[in-house]
């Protein structure tokens, strides 16, 4: 009888790129080692990386290998089960040992900004600039987390204190808004703007839409503006000509302990308004994470935006695909609120119209 020793499966699929870089550019083994870093490839022997494979990290190293090998080096990618000389346990671990550096440099920036948040809310002195200032701050600190997650392929054990460490500080940031908030007068004030004046106007925010500036831009289309236009660009980016909103210094943004979209709502006297105040509720659960609401809806909701952003890398259409999600949200809420009219049917169902309509395009605008 014959007895067959079955190989156990491999556990990982991994790519492996092999590099040779001319002398020449100069800048070009600086430019391919940071993009290795920014990539999370991690270096198991000279001019030799390795990638877990799916189908982005493919692709990454395919685009590296095409600026490789245009720049007049070579440069080949391989498919591999395993790696030799070393065990995917190994791998794993020096993935992990990677990314916990990572994490650790940027929980050391999120508790150092923490504190100086803390000593400013102290102090009470605190500018409408300086508040700018360290949204600013704080939101590069986001952008370089999020850079760390996309390439933390096997959940580093740093990963949720830096998580944690940075809802700390959005905590402070936000405590430190409604305490600004408290000590400076209503910068809305009493009056309320006029849609007609703002009119086929294009409205500016910033790039990677995601809770609170996608709902902004369902509110503007189906309440504000009837044809408006709009723009994505880098925070710093003049917005001059254009109505700026959820960026440091915009138009309509943030104030007090509101986010952009109640803001907004609040700014056109839209706040009589029941179904866009649960939708306001839960857009600021997800949007502030200061459970303030404690709204059930918005880790659902928070899941759905998620999800686009992960299917439509195009902000325009990022946007169009939200319209549907908030549509459904003021359809459901209007529905349940008896004092939209007398039929309990509210206004998001009666006679298939909204009473906004003149206020808003046709929903094959949105399409």
């Amino acid at each position: 009888m014959f007895h067959f020793a079955l190989k156990p499966k491999p556990t990982h699929k991994w790519l492996l790129l092999i590099h040779q870089l001319p002398a020449k550019p100069t800048n070009l083994r600086v430019r391919t080692w940071r993009k290795l870093q920014l990539l999370g490839a991690v270096s198991i022997k000279n001019s030799v990386y390795v990638l877990p494979f799916n189908e982005k990290t493919n692709e990454d190293f395919q685009w590296l290998k095409q600026e490789i090998d245009a720049a007049g080096g070579e440069a080949s990618l391989f498919h591999a089960d395993s790696v030799e000389g070393t065990t995917d346990e190994e791998l794993v671990a020096a993935f992990c040992h990677q990314r916990d550096e990572d994490y650790a440099k940027l929980i050391s920036e999120f508790e150092d900004f923490a504190a100086s948040l803390g000593e400013r809310r102290i102090s009470d002195s605190v500018s409408v600039a300086k508040l700018g200032q360290y949204e600013m701050e704080l939101d590069k600190l986001r952008r370089e987390l999020e850079s760390i997650l996309s390439v933390d392929f096997f959940n580093a054990s740093k990963r949720k204190r830096a998580q944690e460490t940075f809802e700390k500080c959005l905590r402070a940031l936000q405590r430190l808004r409604s305490s600004s908030a408290k000590a400076a007068p209503d910068e809305g004030g009493s009056a309320r703007l006029d849609p007609a004046q703002y009119q086929n106007r294009r409205w500016v925010t910033r790039k990677d839409p995601h809770i609170d500036r996608l709902a902004c831009g369902w509110l503007i289309k189906r309440f504000i503006d009837k044809r408006p236009r709009f723009g994505f660009v880098d925070e710093g980016t003049s917005t001059e000509g254009s109505i700026s909103f959820d960026m440091v210094g915009a138009d309509f943004t943030h104030r007090g302990d509101d986010c952009s979209f109640e803001t907004f709502i609040k700014s056109f006297g839209l706040d009589g308004d029941v179904a866009l105040g649960q939708i306001a509720e839960i857009v600021h659960d997800v949007d502030l994470k200061d459970g303030k609401f404690n709204r059930l809806e918005a880790n659902g909701v928070n899941a759905v935006i998620r999800g686009l952003a992960e299917v439509y890398g195009d902000d325009n259409e990022r946007l169009k695909r939200s319209f549907p999600l908030f549509d459904g949200l003021y359809e459901l809420f209007g529905s349940s609120d008896p004092s939209k009219d007398g039929t309990g049917l509210g206004t998001g169902r009666a006679n298939g119209k909204n009473e906004n309509d003149g206020q808003r395009s046709d929903r094959d605008d949105n399409n």
